[in-house]
């Protein structure tokens, strides 16, 4: 995976109390309402496989397997976007799949606990009511001696009656998932998504901030739209060599596809290693293979024709 990919904290699992297969009506039912399913805000390209994560930002021509370059490119970082959130929030819905502990008039509590005593941390989830039909939540750590209780996740959402209800955000914060278990977190950064799934065009915008030295980041925009056409613009500083030690380049794509899944895309890259300015575009077919390439370096040989553009 790219360096600045490496943000989720794809090895959190926590179990406050027993997890039953069907959230249950309760009193913390209303609570629930505020935080997203993870299918919800998955950004899903066409052909995209479902837990799938990315394992470089290399975006030399995909000769195994004939797929265009770009598609994969973007097929492969929306795919590492899409199991970070599928970990964060399948493991927020394990805890609150539960009746909460604690229920008050404008607070439901899960926890604290921990799922055995190996663990170094206790957790604690908790949704507070702060608006009409508008939630706060949170999930929490505090090292097992004691201490402070450390905010890992925070989120904002809206209940069911709400006219703003499934739009809000969430941000998970590895550096923290690190301070309260170094042995098992070892991404760094944070993650913030934003989305608003009220109506199509829906949009879910992710913010990829690892720490630490030529990290890189990255913004992501996928908007979705009818019959599942749609577009992901992505804003990011990654290294383009296979070798992940040298200078970080700046990349500019966007990519669109129909609802058949065949698209275009436009990239640009510039800085870090490279000279000068490389721009390039791509077509794929419903089978995504590629139609037409052509560079401004020559970098590959152009080939096909834009008029087959789905674009």
């Amino acid at each position: 995976m790219a360096r600045w990919a490496k943000v989720f904290g794809t090895a959190f699992v926590v179990s406050l109390v027993g997890v039953g297969c069907v959230v249950q009506p309760d009193e913390g039912e209303r609570f629930r309402e505020a935080i997203p399913q993870e299918g919800e805000v998955a950004l899903r390209v066409p052909g995209g496989a479902k837990g799938t994560q990315t394992r470089s930002l290399n975006i030399a021509t995909n000769e195994k397997t004939g797929a265009a370059k770009f598609y994969t490119f973007t097929r492969d970082m929306t795919n590492a976007v899409d199991f970070g959130t599928a970990v964060i929030l399948g493991s927020v819905w394990a805890i609150v799949h539960t009746p909460p502990t604690t229920v008050e008039p404008k607070k439901a509590t899960w926890g604290p606990g921990q799922s055995s005593a190996l663990e170094p941390a206790i957790w604690r989830f908790v949704v507070t009511e702060v608006g009409d039909k508008e939630y706060d939540y949170m999930l929490e750590g505090q090292a097992k001696n004691g201490g402070p209780w450390l905010a890992v996740m925070k989120g904002h959402g809206f209940g069911k009656e709400s006219p703003n209800h499934k739009s809000g955000w969430f941000e998970w914060n590895n550096d923290t998932h690190r301070t309260l278990d170094p042995a098992r977190a070892k991404d760094t950064g944070s993650t913030k998504v934003t989305f608003d799934l009220r109506k199509l065009p829906a949009t879910i915008d992710v913010a990829i901030r690892p720490t630490g030295p030529d990290t890189g980041d990255a913004d992501v925009k996928v908007t979705h739209e009818d019959q599942g056409a749609g577009s992901v613009i992505i804003k990011a500083k990654g290294d383009l060599d296979d070798s992940k030690t040298t200078k970080l380049e700046d990349i500019d794509l966007v990519s669109r596809w129909t609802s058949a899944g065949a698209g275009r895309a436009d990239v640009a890259m510039e800085n870090g290693d490279l000279p000068f300015k490389v721009n390039a575009s791509e077509c794929w077919s419903s089978s995504f293979a590629r139609v037409y390439y052509m560079d401004t370096v020559d970098f590959e040989p152009a080939t096909g024709d834009a008029s087959v553009c789905a674009f």
